[in-house]
């Protein structure tokens, strides 16, 4: 079968969902999934236990924890793990009912790993806002992070602002000044919408006259996208299409901790995002320490992966975007001579530390590491 017929059949099967009230769908998802062989990096146990330890003078929060996923990588389980081994206290929340307000008055924090659909992260957003400012609780993610996450146009503001490193962009909402840059700029380009995900949303516009398509639908109803639930309307965003090495290269953070591996486009697709074939080996330090510097600009996450691609014109790395959450089916985010494990960062010195690692019970660790610190706070200040 081809992509383009899955495609279909996966929208169709989307589409559907919402009329089956037996949740018959996500049963055959699950039973298909229960058939899946893990790897052995890929199973919960894979990576040792973590277990954190609070000073005497400091009382557990409770958490509240979402289960927003199902299926082998879903976030919920690794939180859980680490909360369990703990002995933090924590209780699941449903997050969507409408009594959610009252459920969350009794947690001291609230973990959600936010899923990438347009009406969840609008959903997210909204909810955490809410539960941050006005309920004064602790929240994985935090509103600041949620701002620019699934977001380009945000994403390069900041990048613009801080004069961080990125790939050229044009964004523009002005009709006029998109007409100008379509007539006056060299192609080919990439068009994206702002919040497309693993290359969906992705276009080479390879000339003047597939640009001018773009501009007439964006400026019209609304440009359709792979996801039918939104259009890309009144606003463009065009990058540079750049030449490179034919790879970009992921870093994630959490915490001192450094992971990252070289993603690689499928045969005949521009596009290394989403498509699955990925090279674990050592990353250069100076990449490392941009990386360090991107996290010191952009709002505080608790995790963060930056994505860069290395211009072959002056073999240096440009970001190409953020986020704040990202797939991960392995405990195995780092390898250097096929050794897993993380880099530790200290005064922007990288050590090597070999192990297996959940990053989202780092994520966790994080998380309390600040609620410690507010607790001591709040006592040296009494």
């Amino acid at each position: 079968m081809n992509k383009r017929a899955k495609r279909l059949i996966s929208n169709i099967i989307r589409g559907l969902e919402k009329y089956d009230k037996w949740e018959m769908i996500n049963d055959i998802r699950e039973r298909k999934k229960s058939k899946i062989k893990l790897n052995e990096n890929e199973k919960l146990e894979s990576a040792s236990p973590r277990i954190i330890k609070f000073p005497k003078e400091v009382q557990m929060p409770y958490v509240g924890l979402v289960k927003s996923e199902v299926g082998y990588y879903a976030y919920w389980p690794k939180f859980e793990r680490i909360l369990k081994n703990s002995g933090i206290p924590y209780s699941f929340i449903d997050i969507k009912r409408s009594t959610f307000i009252k459920e969350v008055e009794k947690f001291d924090i609230i973990v959600w790993r936010t899923p990438s659909e347009y009406s969840e992260q609008w959903e997210a957003k909204d909810k955490i806002e809410f539960i941050q400012n006005f309920m004064g609780k602790l929240t994985l993610p935090n509103k600041e992070s949620l701002w620019f996450y699934e977001d380009k146009v945000r994403q390069q503001w900041l990048f613009d602002y801080y004069n961080l490193p990125s790939i050229k962009t044009f964004i523009s909402h002005s009709r006029e000044e998109v007409n100008d840059f379509i007539n006056n700029t060299n192609y080919p380009i990439i068009s994206k919408d702002k919040t497309s995900a693993g290359s969906s949303g992705v276009i080479s516009v390879k000339n003047k006259k597939i640009a001018n398509k773009i501009y007439r639908e964006v400026f019209s109803n609304g440009m359709k996208l792979f996801n039918k639930y939104i259009r890309q309307k009144d606003y463009v965003l065009f990058q540079e299409s750049v030449p490179n090495n034919g790879f970009d290269l992921r870093i994630i953070m959490v915490g001192n901790s450094y992971f990252g591996y070289y993603r690689y486009p499928k045969k005949g697709d521009f596009r290394a995002s989403g498509s699955g074939i990925l090279e674990k080996k050592e990353i250069p330090k100076d990449v490392l320490l941009l990386a360090k510097r991107v996290r010191e600009y952009l709002p505080k996450s608790y995790l963060l992966a930056v994505d860069f691609l290395q211009d072959k014109r002056d073999q240096k790395y440009y970001i190409i975007e953020t986020s704040i959450f990202v797939s991960i089916e392995s405990s195995e985010q780092l390898e250097v001579n096929k050794v897993p494990g993380r880099y530790i960062e200290e005064d922007g010195e990288f050590t090597f530390e070999a192990g297996r690692f959940w990053l989202q019970e780092l994520m966790i660790e994080e998380i309390i590491k600040e609620w410690i610190e507010k607790s001591l706070e709040g006592r040296t200040n009494k």
